[in-house]
């Protein structure tokens, strides 16, 4: 593993100086980051400059990016954060949706910063038409991941790769990769909810112009709702819509919704190719859980050894 930064005009391998490298990257959830913290002996570290770590001499890219924080101590331990490129998209503007897909946003976001596009798989789904204003870039992404969900059922994640940013399919990011029992990880903690983002009985809503009334449409599941108590999603659609159109939504919604909200976070030995959006095969007998889990989140944690903390979802 190689720690490489410019600064004043200088490129410098850092990595033997460093007593702390640790990478964490979260699923939609804005730029992953790099923190690092190296004693002060001559150089110090200006903001902007350009960070890259790399294993195998090099050879392998792990993370590229801008150095946005620095600060140190009376110790002289000076403590750096590099943000990958999607920091950047956290800017506001005026954005015109029309016809577009994620596709299609990914590429108007990354020439409006002249980012380099990796992998940007094609999802087809046309985004609701709108003239976004005083939203940053990830936001108006972040609602159409939402939305494609809800429309697809395919669920994408928005990621910078090294310097390049990728939107991908999570369903082509499957591991061979056990978490769990006897299998890299050495710790865990588990919890399971319904307080947030759980419903069981849907209920949309859409003005019908020519009756001049609401027409509502309601799904529900009786078993959730005898387990759990009734606790309703509600929604008013565009006027006249059709019903098979509402009716559609409202299943989509529940299964979507009518489960429970699981979390599960592992202290592993590190891999790297575990990253947020990936999933993972989960294996821990104490939960009775056997199945696959996407990473939430993981902070790749390199010295002094190197570990991960992990974060799943179903």
């Amino acid at each position: 593993m190689e720690l490489m930064v410019e600064t004043g005009g200088y490129i410098y391998d850092i990595t033997g100086m460093c007593s702390k490298i640790t990478w964490t990257d979260k699923l939609n959830d804005g730029a992953g980051y790099l923190e690092f913290s190296y004693i002060y002996e001559g150089i110090l570290i200006e903001n902007g400059a350009p960070v890259r770590l790399t294993d195998h001499d090099q050879s392998v890219g792990i993370f590229y990016g801008i150095v946005f924080k620095v600060s140190m101590d009376e110790d002289k331990v000076v403590k750096v954060r590099a943000y990958d490129r999607l920091r950047y998209c956290k800017a506001k503007d005026t954005i015109v949706m029309e016809g577009d897909t994620l596709n299609t946003l990914v590429t108007k976001m990354c020439s409006f910063f002249q980012f380099p596009i990796g992998e940007n798989t094609g999802s087809g789904y046309i985004l609701p038409a709108n003239v976004h204003t005083d939203k940053t870039w990830l936001d108006i992404i972040y609602t159409g991941i939402s939305d494609t969900l809800l429309g697809t059922e395919h669920y994408y994640c928005l990621r910078d790769e090294n310097g390049s940013i990728s939107l991908r399919d999570m369903a082509d990011l499957q591991l061979p990769l056990v978490l769990g029992d006897g299998s890299l990880a050495y710790k865990y903690s588990y919890s399971a909810s319904i307080d947030e983002e759980f419903y069981n009985q849907v209920k949309l809503v859409s003005a019908n112009e020519k009756t001049g009334k609401a027409d509502v449409y309601f799904l529900a599941d009786s078993d959730s709702v005898e387990k759990y108590g009734l606790l309703q999603y509600y929604d008013v659609l565009d006027n006249n819509v059709e019903n098979a159109k509402a009716r559609d939504k409202a299943e989509k919604l529940l299964r979507l919704y009518n489960r429970e909200a699981e979390t599960l976070k592992f202290t592993c030995i590190g891999d790297l190719s575990v990253r947020a959006g990936c999933s993972i095969y989960g294996s821990v007998a104490d939960i009775n859980l056997a199945r696959r889990l996407i990473v939430k989140s993981v902070s790749h944690i390199f010295l002094p050894v190197y570990t991960m903390d992990v974060e799943v979802m179903a």
